[in-house]
């Protein structure tokens, strides 16, 4: 164990960083230039430099509120990490956005919403791997609706990045201060309040690959009133990704590269169960169609103009891929790299000192975003029955039929004449928000607030194909007349069918994909109306100090408007969208702080602190519960201070969970009874009688800053997550290969025809599942004086000791796998070096991700490639101040151009060389900017 950490922690670096001072972390303004050096890089909020150093500027001090708690203190210091990121770091990177900066906290893992539906496009983030939904998002502390009705998480990237004077991120337990959904922890965003004079900031990114063409452009502006009682800001930002960019744009996406069985295994022959090979090929589908029936007709193909040939297999053929063979290979442009996306957004902040004792505020936020990806064709991978009184079958395969007693046989085909699903998001957010804050005494202040949200979504899946529709034109039969008709048509003649020729390339007519190709819309609209009151101060002095109280109240009302298109609501597109639904919920909430102080300058400690929180919440939907935290805050010295918590924290379901509308979707599943893989459809949906997730999650840290190294300081974290009756909602294979392993629960979700074939998979949500993960989170930093300049640095590094998954049945540890739900690698760690002098700034990053597994359950016979290495990513940025108010600045991401694991994955109708979440696919990226401060 002693060699693996330590080859770990080489790889890492010896890490060194200028801690946050507390006045640098309560300030909100736009910084000079000269402040970058104090803020350098992500830091944990536990006291600046040494103590000693500190205590001049804690004394300046007002208290203040951090986040995690409602009670005001004197310190930084509290029971639960937390690590800040402040604007300076924002600019330092030269990030496009704010969860740009994200990625290099090893905790957290932004999601990429690449592919199609409710979250394309959206910036959200997975704290501990658990799930984005486990996540809570604040503003200014205070909760957030979702950027879009209907998917999962608040866009981040929708703040415009110069607004964020600080980005708070808590990794612990927090439901007792903040209600649902904190159980990982929160990310609050700490908006600019003082801000003095303005910022422009324009930047263009491209990849050495020749693609990408970002534009981002940000603006801020902030000012005084009336003798400075009143204070404004103004804020806004644009984006723009003008095109997709799909795997195909890679050498490495061009391999064909994909996940299929092993059409020779037995477990007895020593052969692997599944391979990860390239050049695979659809053995189902070809662009004129194929005959998929077994016997004497399987294989014959049509090409143009209906010529008939025999389809040469490969090896290990299945029933959607085979390896080799001269089938189509499955097209790398149909797996999203990077959507195309347009982003503007704007913000504006009044604030106003009515009183010495009372002041209101007031914000409003408005954002539009519209994401495109291309997705695949409208393929059929081997299920077209046809008839043999088909108008269009040739004459030679009829009289084969005959021959052969078959009434029908199967046909796949590709269908590139209908074109490709088009599909787009558009995302419309607007947040009004204000408050009113006063002061009864010099301790007790209390706090009255509230906001109205609006959202809406608008999803669009052009070039979508109504099953029902494409089924009728599958069946032309030879009319009364002599012309060839629908079937349908023939009872009910003005149906408006028509026929459809699936045998050859370029067969499908216009006329045919006129009729049955059509647009799928979901139009989604959310509100949310918030209400609270806190009030807060001190209520008795002790021997170590005052006890401090925080009670507060809130009361919470959302509801979800969606409404689909008519053939949506009969899951009737290919490409399956939701069907039309409307829920609502109303919650409400009671809940108290208390921070006792033990002992204060004694001969064992120099500070001994006590937290207990507590909230009861009622919800409309699931009822009621409790939750609680206890926290302990133990400075035993300047030089060393433990501190720790236990919670217990809830996920209530969201109206989505548990009212969304089932609808039906194609997929493939491998059948754990014939190692087959099969076309089949499956459902998803709401279920209304979910209950509430409930998690215990304990934290223990020690930090330490060496008197004898000053500004030197080291932290360790330990964290222990238990999460019960956890709500999943399953893919089709999952809910297979559970059943698999004997869980009646997912049995159930298992449809078989008589013969005993998967026919279609029920993937509900449901709370099924438990989850553990324990960890540990380590940080080290420093900085120096270097040659008339600063040089800074700083490691943080999480090591996931296991994340297990439980079902009734068994569990399995996906700690150290690079794909999957709940996969993360066992290390990951970021490491920065900041070297600041005069008008020049230079910041190197090296992010490193540890080796780890395809599957953790997989045994040495079960995949051709299981085991992937260790990566390690390096980006640069310099910056350079041509005068007081012109910042030139430019970046190279992934600098070696480091190609992903190929962590392939395959379905019927793409497959994706790659599904990690973790390493970069964009490979070299370079950019240029300039800032503008007046």
């Amino acid at each position: 164990m002693r060699s693996i950490l330590g080859a770990h922690a080489l790889a890492l670096g010896v890490s060194t960083l200028a801690l946050i001072q507390p006045g640098v972390a309560a300030a909100q303004a736009v910084a000079p230039r000269d402040a970058a050096a104090s803020a350098a890089t992500p830091q944990v909020s536990t006291g600046a430099s040494s103590e000693q150093d500190a205590e001049p500027a804690t004394q300046a001090l007002d208290d203040v509120v951090v986040t995690g708690s409602r009670i005001a203190r004197s310190t930084f210091q509290t029971p639960t990490p937390i690590t800040t990121i402040t604007e300076q770091q924002l600019e330092q990177k030269a990030a496009t956005n704010v969860v740009d900066l994200l990625r290099d906290i090893p905790a957290l893992r932004p999601n990429r919403n690449n592919g199609s539906g409710r979250n394309l496009g959206l910036a959200t983030f997975n704290m501990r791997a658990l799930g984005s939904t486990r996540t809570l998002l604040l503003i200014d502390g205070q909760r957030v609706l979702d950027s879009s009705p209907i998917a999962n998480g608040f866009d981040i990237n929708i703040i415009p990045a110069p607004l964020v004077a600080r980005l708070d991120i808590v990794t612990a337990g927090a439901s007792s201060v903040y209600g649902s959904d904190a159980v990982t922890g929160v990310v609050n965003l700490i908006l600019a309040d003082n801000v003095e004079g303005g910022k422009i900031d324009a930047q263009y990114n491209v990849s050495t690959h020749g693609d990408l063409g970002q534009v981002s452009a940000s603006a801020i502006y902030g000012g005084k009133f009336d003798d400075g009682r009143g204070r404004f800001v103004v804020a806004a930002s644009y984006f723009d990704q003008p095109d997709v960019i799909y795997q195909g744009a890679r050498e490495w996406g061009r391999r064909g590269v994909t996940f299929i069985p092993n059409a020779a295994y037995t477990p007895t022959n020593g052969e692997f169960r599944q391979l990860i090979v390239p050049n695979a090929r659809y053995s189902q589908m070809t662009a004129g169609g194929v005959i998929t029936t077994p016997g004497p007709l399987r294989n014959i193909q049509f090409g143009p103009g209906g010529a008939q040939s025999r389809l040469q297999q490969g090896s290990n053929v299945g029933t959607v891929w085979m390896e080799g063979g001269e089938g189509l290979m499955p097209q790398p442009s149909f797996a999203p790299l990077q959507v195309a996306s347009r982003q503007i957004s704007g913000f504006a902040r009044l604030s106003y000192e009515v009183s010495p004792s009372l002041s209101a505020r007031l914000d409003v936020l408005a954002a539009n975003t519209l994401a495109r990806s291309t997705g695949n064709y409208n393929t059929n991978n081997g299920d077209i029955t046809v008839r043999r009184d088909n108008a269009y079958l040739p004459a030679n395969i009829r009289d084969a039929m005959v021959a052969n007693n078959l009434t029908t046989i199967r046909v796949g085909r590709y269908n590139p004449e209908q074109g490709r699903n088009l599909n787009s998001t558009e995302n419309s957010y607007y947040r009004v928000s204000g408050g009113l804050d006063g002061q009864l005494s010099e301790t007790w202040k209390w706090q009255l607030g509230g906001s109205y949200t609006y959202a809406r979504s608008l999803i669009l899946g052009r070039n979508n194909r109504d099953q029902a529709k494409w089924a009728l034109a599958l069946d032309p039969v030879v009319g009364p007349s002599g012309q060839v008709v629908c079937r349908s048509t023939l009872t009910s003649p003005g149906n408006g069918c028509v026929p459809a020729n699936i045998f050859g390339i370029d067969a499908l007519t216009p006329e045919v994909n006129a009729y049955v190709l059509g647009t799928s819309r979901q139009d989604s609209r959310s509100q949310s109306a918030i209400a609270n009151a806190n009030v807060s101060g001190n209520l008795f002095d002790t021997w170590a100090g005052p006890v401090k109280v925080a009670l507060g109240a809130e009361y919470r009302r959302d509801s979800v408007d969606n409404r689909s298109d008519p053939v949506s609501d009969v899951n009737g597109w290919r490409q399956g969208t939701f069907g039309s639904y409307y829920g609502k919920l109303e919650v409400k909430e009671g809940y108290g702080e208390v921070s006792i102080p033990l002992a204060r300058e004694t001969n064992f400690a120099r500070s001994l602190d006590l937290d207990l929180a507590g909230r009861f919440v009622d919800y409309s939907t699931v009822g009621s519960t409790g939750v609680w935290k206890v926290g302990l805050n133990y400075a035993i010295s300047d030089s060393v201070r433990l501190r720790g918590t236990y919670s217990r924290d809830f996920r209530a379901p969201r109206i989505n969970d548990l009212f969304a509308q089932a609808n039906i979707r194609i997929g493939t599943v491998t059948d754990f009874l014939t190692n087959r893989t099969a076309n089949v459809n499956f459902l998803i949906g709401g279920n209304p009688n979910l209950g509430p997730e409930t998690a215990y999650t304990f934290t223990g840290g020690i930090v330490l800053q060496p008197a004898f190294i000053p500004r030197l300081q080291l932290s360790a974290d330990f964290y222990d997550i238990d999460l019960r009756d956890a709500i999943i909602t399953p893919g089709q294979q999952e809910v297979v290969d559970r059943c698999g392993r004997g869980d009646p629960i997912f049995c159930q979700g298992v449809i078989r025809d008589e013969s005993g074939a998967i026919t279609q998979v029920n993937a509900n949500s449901f709370n099924a599942q438990t989850l553990k993960t324990r960890g540990i989170d380590f940080e080290a930093s420093y900085n120096l004086p270097l040659f008339a300049g600063r040089f800074t640095a700083r490691a943080l590094a999480t090591y996931v000791d296991r994340l297990i998954s439980s079902t009734a049945t068994g569990q399995v540890d996906t700690a150290g796998q690079l794909q999957g739900g709940f996969a993360t690698p066992k290390w990951r760690g970021s490491t920065t070096f900041l070297y600041d002098q005069g008008p020049l700034n230079l910041r190197v990053l090296f992010n490193y991700i540890g080796p780890g597994t395809f599957d953790n359950a997989f045994g040495p016979l079960d995949l051709n490639r299981n085991h992937y290495p260790a990566f390690l990513y390096t980006d640069m940025s310099v910056q350079y101040d041509v005068t007081d108010g012109l910042q030139l600045y430019a970046k190279v991401e992934n600098l070696t151009d480091t190609d992903p694991p190929l962590l392939a994955e395959s379905s019927i109708t793409v497959a994706l060389a790659t599904l990690s979440q973790y390493h970069d696919l964009r490979g070299r990226v370079v950019g240029v900017g300039a800032r503008l401060r007046f």
